[in-house]
């Protein structure tokens, strides 16, 4: 489904030349659970942005369906993205942070409210719409933020480290959450994250990072 290829990133010149990326090429399949297990440092993230279009790279492709993923801005792109932060708006609800992708997409108010409400039983957050998201623990904003994620149904789901704020107790759970959520809505998942039993917990392929290369 998405094929990267030949794709380096480079920042500074000279001496001071890094190589976020070097050379990294890979395939990830439909529906795949696909995790970038590596330190700090080794270049998942730089490679998870490079998809998502928040970083050019320097050199490479990257196709997804066989079309040029790289002419089309991020907003364009089949692909959305949970931060390590969660990114959600504490001045909105719950149920308005799912809903905000769909508006901005200009999704009729029947097929949002619709949405919403399937996202919402998706992530096990019924009961809870009204609620402002300064409101709920972690594990609840956790779940909001794979819901807006989820709702306008992208082909592919980008996760840059996304239960390393919660507790160990609770990401032992969510691990299971989220294997759970990618078997159900089929939806490919590229998952970035540093703690190896995580990866293999979830994963079905794992791609072993190290100083910019998969190795």
């Amino acid at each position: 489904m998405i094929e990267i290829s030949e794709v380096s990133k480079a920042y500074g010149a000279g001496k001071a030349r890094f190589m976020a990326l070097n050379n990294v090429s890979v395939s990830v399949a439909q529906n795949e659970f696909f995790t970038l297990l590596g330190p700090s440092g080794c270049g998942k993230t730089t490679l998870l942005r490079v998809i998502a279009g928040f970083v050019d790279p320097t050199e490479g492709t990257v196709t997804m369906d066989g079309d040029n993923l790289l002419a089309l801005p991020p907003h364009r792109r089949p692909v959305n993205t949970v931060f390590q932060n969660y990114a959600l708006f504490p001045h909105l609800t719950v149920r308005q942070n799912i809903a905000f992708g769909l508006e901005m997409l200009g999704k009729p108010k029947t097929e949002i409210t619709d949405t919403v409400e399937e996202m919402m039983a998706l992530v096990q957050m019924e009961g809870m719409a009204d609620r402002q998201t300064s409101q709920i623990s972690g594990g609840q904003q956790q779940r909001v933020a794979l819901a807006r994620a989820l709702a306008p149904k992208p082909k592919v789901l980008l996760l840059d480290e996304p239960l390393s704020a919660l507790d160990f107790k609770l990401r032992k759970s969510m691990q299971i959450e989220l294997k759970r959520l990618q078997t159900e809505t089929g939806i490919t998942f590229i998952f970035v994250t540093h703690d190896q039993e995580e990866a293999l917990t979830m994963s079905d392929r794992i791609a072993v990072m190290h100083a910019g290369s998969i190795r």
